[in-house]
């Protein structure tokens, strides 16, 4: 007795939802169709939300079966209709091909004729798939033609929906409209906020973590309720614990949804008069609220200091004295006698990278320097109200315009270059000149606002904000402020370390909590084991010894800063 053949039975829907019972009806036909011939069932394939488009050996649950090794396991492929395998025609034909080499048949249901053993039944497989080709194409073509339709009507057009917003049905009920979500559009707005005064998006990213703050996707799935498919079906229900990242919250702030804008491809998306569209009647900032908060993401960027899981106080802000490179924490374990594993940490210069060397290398206790800047920093500083600087974005429409001006000197560029000399085209011409005319127009008549920046205290010291930081917390809050600790081998002979920190521009805060100008004059240097006229200007005269050319700047000499 023969053993019977054995069947692979294959379904696939290109769009699968709670609510399709398509892989079940095709499914349950191949069930019954095996049955009927006898076939002994090899396996199921079962491809939700997978394009006709995409190659057989590449889809998530048909692609195993393609393999060698499981090309072992099944005679006979069988689907409801030709479609099912492929709506690309070049696939199809090559998969045919294959199939022939592998000794293997297909079986298409609704299609008792479909043979591809012989020529002429290649033939008309080959015509079909051809159709299923062209219907794609169309369908394709449609979609594109309504998402088009949909951006220059400011309507949302389904995919991820931007933070801070739900989709709601739009007034005509035929389409759908953003509106802000109470919980999180506060939220972006208080990023915003937090970001323009300061705070990187390593701090906030750290503290909505802590807090417990779900992710804007896991908030949707709790929110909604619904089950989000994958491609291999798997469905989530509710919230998968992800974190928030430094990325995602710059990703966030930076989407044109901030302001309102329909977003295309990363950027606003502009109507053929070259106007931003909207997505919403309630943007969650401003356009100049979201400008400056994308300004101020950007001029932040991101760190280049190397992160590890042991963060150092001063990496970053840390310079040898003797060359003006960074210094870095270095890290050396020993064995003592007794069998005890000690560490030692040092800041060591890292001129022996570089392709000059260093005369005099420093290398100094990490504790000590972080004494020596904590020291100078808190005995200045910390029985000050801590402040933080707010600034409220003006008007100035000046990129606008100049990006207005050059469009329409492109167009009449290519009116002169002759590319509407058509009668219609000419009709298109002047009715864009006359747009881009107008919107030049008002935007030369729109008000220049200054920005205004204002110091809000926080309710701390900074000696309280300071003791409440971790070490890389502290880190970030120096980065981007202007901080520099120089550190010397032997600044004085005979005298081990030496250290000279600028405060850089804490001195404007300084300032905004307090301290009067004639205080603030000269402050913000300090020195350790120095020659004194290193730091004092007014010693200069009396001393012959040259100043550090990496000090130069820092009272304001002509030299720069290092």
């Amino acid at each position: 007795m023969t053993n019977p053949q054995r069947a692979l039975l294959a379904a696939r829907i290109s769009v699968d939802t709670d609510e399709s019972t398509s892989i079940d009806r095709q499914l349950e036909k191949l069930n019954a169709w095996a049955q009927q011939h006898s076939y002994a069932v090899a396996g199921v394939v079962e491809d939700r939300s997978v394009s006709g488009s995409i190659d057989l050996p590449d889809r998530p649950s048909m692609g195993p079966w393609l393999t060698e090794e499981g090309r072992e396991q099944w005679d006979v492929l069988a689907v409801t209709t030709q479609d099912r395998l492929s709506r690309d025609d070049l696939h199809f034909m090559a998969f045919v091909k294959n199939v022939l080499d592998w000794g293997k048949l297909l079986v298409v249901l609704d299609d008792p004729s479909f043979d591809i053993s012989t020529e002429t039944g290649r033939l008309i497989a080959y015509a079909k798939a051809t159709q299923a080709a062209a219907e794609l194409r169309k369908i394709r073509q449609r979609v594109s033609d309504a998402r088009s339709y949909l951006r220059r009507n400011g309507l949302f057009a389904g995919g991820t929906t931007p933070c801070g917003y739900l989709y709601e049905e739009s007034p005509d009920g035929r389409h759908y409209v953003l509106t802000p979500e109470p919980t999180y559009s506060k939220l972006v707005k208080e990023m915003s906020e937090r970001v323009r005064a300061g705070v990187s998006t390593n701090q906030l990213a750290r503290e909505l973590n802590a807090k417990g703050v779900l992710t804007w996707r896991d908030h949707l799935r709790v929110l909604r309720g619904q089950k989000t498919k994958h491609r291999d079906g798997k469905a989530l229900t509710e919230a998968q614990g992800t974190k928030w990242s430094p990325q995602v919250v710059q990703r966030i702030l930076k989407h044109p949804s901030c302001a309102g804008f329909l977003a295309y491809k990363g950027e606003p998306f502009e109507d053929d008069e070259g106007n931003p569209v909207m997505a919403t009647e309630y943007p969650i900032l401003t356009q100049a609220e979201w400008q400056a908060t994308v300004a101020a993401v950007t001029s932040r960027g991101l760190s280049n200091i190397r992160r590890t899981n042991e963060a150092s106080l001063l990496t970053g802000t840390a310079r040898c004295g003797s060359c003006g490179a960074r210094l870095f924490c270095h890290r050396l374990k020993k064995t003592l006698a007794s069998g005890e594993v000690k560490t030692y940490r040092h800041y060591s210069c890292t001129s022996h990278s570089k392709a000059t060397p260093c005369s005099s290398p420093v290398r100094i206790p990490e504790v000590l320097l972080n004494e020596i800047f904590e020291d100078a920093l808190l005995s200045r500083l910390g029985e000050l109200a801590e402040v933080v600087k707010v600034t409220e974005p003006g008007e100035d429409h000046t990129a606008e315009l100049e990006q207005v001006t050059a469009r329409l000197l492109r167009l009449e560029r290519d009116y002169e270059n002759g590319k509407y000399d058509d009668p219609e085209k000419e009709e298109s011409y002047w009715r864009m000149h006359g747009n881009l005319t107008r919107k030049q127009k008002d935007l030369k008549a729109k008000p220049v606002r200054p920005a205004v920046t204002r110091y809000v205290p926080t309710g701390l010291t900074l000696a309280q904000k300071w003791g409440g930081m971790r070490t890389d917390e502290r880190r970030d809050y120096l980065t981007g402020r202007g901080v520099k600790v120089w550190a010397w081998k032997n600044a004085i002979p005979g005298v081990a370390h030496g250290a000279v920190v600028s405060l850089g521009d804490l001195k404007e805060l300084a300032r905004a909590a307090g301290l009067d100008a004639v205080s603030v004059e000269g402050w913000q240097v300090s020195s350790w084991n120095v020659p004194a006229h290193w730091t004092a200007p007014d010693l200069r005269e009396f001393v012959t010894d040259p100043v550090p050319d990496v000090l130069s700047g820092l009272f304001g000499e002509d030299k720069e800063s290092a």
